[in-house]
């Protein structure tokens, strides 16, 4: 790489179904006639998108790679990777990255990596992405998320109110345009004594017999992760981030996995970014899509020179990427 070249974004793009649901939507009567513990913390949200069939997230995570292949000005074969995921995949394994790989007409030499980060997924691609464009290892990695998960929650659960569904993309490479959003550092808080307080996984329902994998929030745990590490984790890691540059929150603009209003505000007050970009009300909490949808959706709206992601994920961690430009 010449010297006067930097690992960079170079385009993205994102996808969301065109099923709208209200907060008026039948499907939710139930939680709105018994209100069980937990409602609370999924306050703020309209409006959230719908796939009509779980396998549609392939679809959207193929759109969201066409846009942001096409904002980049490359051709399928120009990319050497694939990374991220699509959440819940059709199996256990192979991941539906792989069905997204032969939509779009990648090459053979094109690897798929499958992360299984949830909610963090796309953070965590794009620092792969970005050190393995450095050392050489890739040209150009494609980072896709895509999230089904209305398919995939119990609708007697609070934690339902939240989901949507949707998909993004960027593709990483080398460029000499600054103008461009590369990664300059990244930080993690990791409290792994909270696993199994949010999850994805099957339920019983006889010995022999299991539902589909749903979302849960644990009946002992959930709420008190939410509140004491989902609320409070965040603001000193993205502060220790932004202190190694000299930064302070009115110097980034923010961008956040959405799960709800209280949320949002207690990391607002936290972090004091000068800008907080976020579509809550428009398409409520679509898991790991929800930072590349925004980046995609509101690029436009992001007039400081530099950008944080920030993202939860389930083992449990928090994860902020601080990204520069100019």
């Amino acid at each position: 790489m010449g010297s006067d070249q930097h690992v960079a974004i170079l385009g993205q793009g994102y996808a969301v179904p065109d099923i709208i649901r209200g907060n008026d939507a039948p499907i939710f009567d139930w939680l709105k006639q018994h209100s069980p513990s937990g409602s609370d913390l999924f306050n703020g949200l309209k409006y959230r998108r719908v796939l009509p069939t779980a396998d549609g997230v392939i679809d959207i995570m193929t759109t969201a790679c066409e846009h942001a292949l096409h904002q980049a000005r490359l051709k399928p074969e120009h990319v050497d990777m694939i990374i991220g995921a699509g959440s819940v995949s059709s199996y256990v394994a192979p991941n539906d990255l792989a069905v997204v790989h032969h939509k779009l007409g990648l090459p053979a030499s094109c690897r798929i990596l499958p992360i299984n980060s949830d909610y963090s997924t796309f953070q965590d691609g794009l620092r792969l992405a970005t050190d393995l464009v450095r050392c050489g290892t890739a040209r150009h990695v494609l980072v896709a998320c895509g999230n089904n998960w209305t398919h995939f929650v119990d609708y007697h659960e609070p934690v339902s109110l939240a989901a949507s569904d949707g998909a993004g993309a960027a593709l990483v490479g080398r460029t000499h345009d600054t103008q461009h959003f590369r990664l300059i550092d990244w930080d993690n808080d990791t409290q792994s004594h909270w696993y199994g307080a949010f999850r994805m996984a099957p339920r019983p329902v006889t010995p022999d017999t299991f539902t589909k994998p749903l979302m849960k929030l644990d009946d002992k745990t959930g709420q008190e992760a939410f509140k004491a590490f989902g609320l409070k984790a965040p603001g000193p890691l993205v502060h220790r981030l932004l202190s190694r540059h000299g930064l302070t929150g009115q110097d980034i603009t923010l961008i956040t996995h959405q799960t709800s209003k209280m949320v949002q505000d207690a990391w607002n007050e936290a972090i004091q970014p000068r800008h907080y970009i976020s579509t809550l009300e428009e398409f409520g909490d679509m898991v790991s899509s929800s930072v590349p949808v925004n980046l995609a959706k509101c690029h436009a709206e992001i007039h400081t020179r530099h950008l944080v992601l920030l993202g939860i994920g389930m083992e449990m961690h928090a994860t902020a990427l601080l990204l520069e430009r100019g």
